[in-house]
């Protein structure tokens, strides 16, 4: 079997599935900007800051 290189829906196809599997890799944290995995915060006891 070989591919349909030549009709265009398989390259429209072939398109919306790529443009599908990045938006998934992406939202699975696979590729994308790194996020920082937290924050510095000052830790109270009682409403006083510890030092």
């Amino acid at each position: 079997m070989r591919l349909p290189i030549g009709d265009i829906q398989f390259w429209i196809v072939s398109a919306v599935a790529f443009v599908c599997l990045l938006g998934l890799l992406r939202a699975v944290g696979v590729i994308g900007p790194k996020r920082r995995r937290g924050r510095k915060v000052k830790l109270t006891v009682g409403g006083k800051p510890r030092k």
